[in-house]
């Protein structure tokens, strides 16, 4: 049969990364935008602009002022007060798009009484001059952008927004493709005289990513024929005059945007990538309030971009989700954009990689991955090629985050990643088809009943579970389920499937924690060995210490039974040591790793006799002198069971050996009482086990002796009777 090579597998895992990069991924894409989140959150925020300030209309101005919108003439006092600090633009992310009330009570002569419309009128007088009070703070600042939105992006158009909120150059390639620009067909946009009065105009629209993550802000809106401004680069127009905004498209779309000589890296869409510097109020932020009472000194605004903007909760916040705030204030990115113009640092993609027509160079980094990683890896197994590819995927994370934090590129994680884990697998997967094959068939059956270091140690050793069986010293343990039948008829089969997953995972992780060997599943019931296939001087012990845990781990079960709705769990566990036959009984076809033997039945008999006994663990005789260093236990009964004509001692196992101070009183009462029972002293036994049951009020074993004590009491037993309770007969 051919087999591939890691060359060759290394050429196709090439080519079908590379289709992949290049057809786009939607899943892959969202990691991708993960990834970015990671990088800045790992570089760190950095210091912001120190031209960038916030006016924010906060929780303690609306305290202060009262609850928002404020009046005309309060929103014109707060401009003409910072207007007053000479700074070197003051943009609104607010619109004011509608008159004050009474002005919108026009046309109503001939409606309303004589004397209501001269008090109308009066207060058109009064509303028309507030109106105007924020027009003239407009105009009289002679440096104020205000903002608007688009609010519709599907249908016809519907509104025009004024001259100034376009590119004052737009250039067109031969062949351009302006259709990755959204386009907008309504827009919101203040009064016109407000407008007017405005040195220029910008929207204030973002779009979050499909993940409703806001990463990066559009520096260009179709409208009609032509390309809108967003509000920051409005106020860059008139802090750099010199400047002129232009936007170029090309084939792919979006090829520049530029502020005169100044490029800003945008993608195909006219998006830029945030370089967010932290969280929200990493700027710097001034209360709306303290500016209106005059408490700011007017330095504090000199030649600064002031950008006011609601930052208060209640319903009336601009807040976005932002990589590294889920509450960012919306003011703030236009603040960031400002930022990352001012200061020439961007995040980008550059666009060899960013466009498909570069995606050949990424097709030449991905083969080059691969081709590097199959000579690598061709030699290795197991550990050594996983040492290999973590190495290769670390080196390139560490290395495109250093470019990251240097120069704002940020290459693509994910298909590089992908192309090193694919390359790994692949190989891997290669190396495992043509190992020995009885050394992976040995592997592969070892795997469903050892923990992973026992499969690995016996699976080099296959001559340890050859077909037939050797018998040695071992203990096997059996639980089962309290009233399964019950329990599995109450639940869909569905939930039922997911409650046996749930539960047989958690006990079998106990099982291999202890490296025991998982036997079978009966049902609900779990059967392990200690011993087997490795001889283990301490099998009893583990087997003990992995019972004790299975109780105490039934707590997690039963608390994530209450939130699916399952019913309140015990277990019934028996445990036997002595000597088992253990090999693969079967045939070549139809193997089975299992032990047999009388010892094997008792442990199954001695878990279903809790019963009786109302006790959770029961041990043999032989299991407890093996193990009583790490356990506490107290002895139950000699019982016969079916099978087996010798009466066998059994035990209880209580707790963990450090736990013997706590069953003290209740096993030296327990045991005087059993004492007396075989002694025939009823009295004697009745009196030893109230005392008992004083420590323990539901103590099952005692509760058992007594009323057998009491039963005797009123019908004494036969004169050959012996204190031994037989099973199955």
């Amino acid at each position: 049969m051919y087999r591939l090579r890691p060359l060759a597998i290394a050429l196709g895992i090439g080519l079908t990364v590379s289709l992949l990069r290049i057809g786009g991924c939607r899943p892959l894409d969202l990691i991708e935008l993960r990834a970015l989140d990671f990088r800045l959150w790992q570089r760190g925020g950095g210091v912001t602009a120190p031209e960038v300030l916030v006016v924010a209309i906060d929780d303690a101005s609306l305290g202060k002022v009262g609850r928002w919108p404020w009046s005309r003439p309060t929103v014109a006092r707060l401009i003409d007060a910072i207007a007053a600090g000479h700074p070197a633009v003051i943009g609104v992310d607010i619109v004011q798009s509608e008159e004050t009330t009474a002005c919108r009570l026009e046309g109503l002569d001939g409606v309303l009484p004589p004397a209501c419309l001269s008090a109308v009128h009066d207060a058109l007088s009064t509303n028309r001059d507030e109106d105007a009070a924020l027009v003239e703070a407009v105009r009289a600042s002679e440096r104020t952008v205000l903002g608007y939105y688009f609010a519709e992006f599907e249908g016809d158009i519907r509104s025009t927004p004024t001259a100034e909120s376009t590119y004052g150059l737009v250039q067109r390639g031969a062949e351009h493709n302006s259709d990755q620009v959204e386009e907008a067909t309504l827009v919101t946009q203040n009064l016109p005289e407000l407008a007017g009065a405005a040195r220029g105009l910008g929207y204030f629209n973002f779009f979050p990513d499909a993940d409703g993550l806001f990463r990066r802000a559009p520096l260009a809106i179709r409208f009609g024929d032509r390309i809108a401004l967003p509000l920051s680069l409005a106020m860059l127009q008139v802090y750099w005059p010199d400047r002129p905004t232009a936007i170029r498209f090309g084939e792919g779309g979006v090829d520049t945007v530029r502020l005169g000589s100044l490029t800003v890296p945008v993608e195909e869409n006219g998006r830029v990538l945030l370089n967010y510097r932290g969280k929200g109020k990493t700027f710097r932020h001034i209360s709306a309030a303290d500016v209106l009472a005059g408490t700011i000194p007017a330095e504090t605004f000199r030649d600064k971009l002031v950008l006011v903007g609601v930052t208060a909760v209640g319903g009336i916040s601009d807040v976005r989700a932002s990589p590294l705030d889920p509450v960012f204030p919306g003011v703030e990115i236009h603040a960031t954009v400002l930022d990352n113009v001012l200061r020439q640092d961007f995040i980008y993609r550059p666009k060899w990689i960013g466009s498909v027509r570069a995606g050949l160079a990424d097709v030449v980094v991905i083969f080059a991955i691969v081709l590097v990683l199959a000579f690598a890896l061709d030699p290795l197994r197991g550990w050594a090629g996983a040492l290999v590819a973590l190495g290769a995927l670390a080196a390139y994370l560490a290395g495109s985050q250093l470019l990251f934090a240097r120069t704002g590129a940020t290459l693509s994680a994910v298909y590089p990643a992908l192309t090193i884990l694919l390359s790994y697998v692949c190989i891997s997967l290669h190396h495992y088809a043509v190992v020995d094959r009885e050394k992976r068939h040995t592997r592969r059956m070892l795997d469903l009943y050892l923990s992973p270091s026992l499969a690995g140690y016996v699976s080099e050793r296959p001559e340890m579970v050859k077909l037939g069986g050797e018998k040695s010293e071992r203990t096997v343990l059996f639980s089962d389920i309290k009233g399964f039948t019950t329990f599995s008829e109450g639940l869909d089969p569905s939930d039922l499937v997911e409650f046996l997953n749930v539960y047989l995972g958690k006990m079998t992780d106990i099982v291999f924690a202890e490296d025991g060997m998982l036997d079978k599943y009966i049902g609900d019931a779990v059967m392990a060995v200690w011993g087997a296939p490795i001889a283990q001087a301490d099998h009893a012990s583990r087997a003990c210490r992995a019972a004790l845990t299975m109780i105490e781990h039934l707590a997690e079960i039963n608390a994530l039974g209450i939130e699916r709705g399952w019913p309140t769990l015990r277990i019934r566990i028996g445990l036997n040591s002595g000597p088992m036959v253990f090999g693969n009984m079967g045939s070549t076809g139809h193997l089975s790793l299992t032990v047999m033997g009388d010892n094997v039945n008792l442990g199954s008999r001695l878990e279903g006799i809790n019963k009786l006994y109302g006790s959770t663990i029961i041990a043999s005789e032989a299991t407890i002198a093996l193990a009583r260093d790490v356990v506490t236990a107290r002895e139950l009964d000699m019982v016969r069971v079916k099978g087996k004509a010798q009466a066998v001692r059994i035990f209880e196992v209580l707790g963990r050996a450090e736990s013997a101070p706590q069953w003290a009183d209740l096993t030296e009462h327990f045991q005087a009482g059993l004492n007396a029972f075989r002694a025939r002293d009823w009295q004697g036994a009745i009196a030893a086990l109230d005392r008992a049951l004083r420590v323990r009020p539901d103590d099952g074993p005692s509760e058992l002796y007594r009323g057998r004590a009491q039963e005797f009491l009123r019908t004494p037993p036969p004169p050959d009777w012996e204190p031994v309770t037989t099973f199955g007969e």
